[in-house]
């Protein structure tokens, strides 16, 4: 079976072109600020919890696969 190994896996976002394209009137010295405290607050932790639930929304809607707890309490 072939397997696609070209998809896309990285989520780049450049925080200095959003600002740039949405606060037109900030300073270069301001967006260096924004952007420093932004990646200070972005923590892996956030994305992973995103991922999981694209997993679990995935599972459940395309492969009908739910949590053992979750069959359990629809059997009883």
């Amino acid at each position: 079976m072939p397997v696609k190994t070209d998809y896309e896996r990285e989520y780049i976002f450049d925080i200095d072109a959003y600002l740039i394209d949405n606060y037109p009137t900030m300073t270069m010295a301001i967006r260096c600020s924004v952007c420093a405290m932004a990646l200070e607050q972005l923590e892996a932790e956030t994305l992973e919890w995103i991922v999981d639930g694209c997993v679990s929304e995935y599972a459940q809607t395309q492969l009908q696969l739910q949590k053992k707890e979750e069959e359990e309490a629809e059997d009883e």
